[in-house]
């Protein structure tokens, strides 16, 4: 059985933990990724521990939001994602809070997110 992964921001107030690395990682180049800097790593929300305190923001410039982004309230390290909708049995995890060898084996895929969503 593999061992849970435990990441955390840059200052240690938010930790994130997992329960192995992903499948696969997204590198997404929409303006929403690229100014937060974040890789996402995908998991059922029942599978993802998150503590601390972390702030949300929720795009405005979509027809309809889907989730909210969060990120540390002391440092502004990006955490994760999470889904408005409980059904919706996914979340994403900025895979740069955890060592780099971490997911050193995991496909990571370039995501053209600018061309859909900005």
């Amino acid at each position: 059985m593999t061992e849970s992964l435990t990441g955390s921001c840059h200052c240690g107030a938010v930790r994130v933990t997992i329960p192995a690395a992903p499948d696969y990682i997204n590198d997404c180049n929409c303006s929403l990724c690229m100014t937060r800097r974040a890789i996402w790593g995908y998991f059922s929300p029942r599978d993802v521990k998150v503590s601390g305190e972390t702030h949300r923001y929720i795009r405005s410039d979509l027809p309809e939001a889907a989730l909210g982004t969060h990120w540390c309230a002391n440092c502004g390290t990006t955490t994760h994602w999470a889904a408005f909708d409980p059904a919706y049995d996914r979340m994403g995890v900025n895979m740069l809070l955890f060592a780099p060898e971490t997911y050193a084996d995991v496909e990571i895929r370039a995501v053209d997110g600018k061309s859909w969503n900005g």
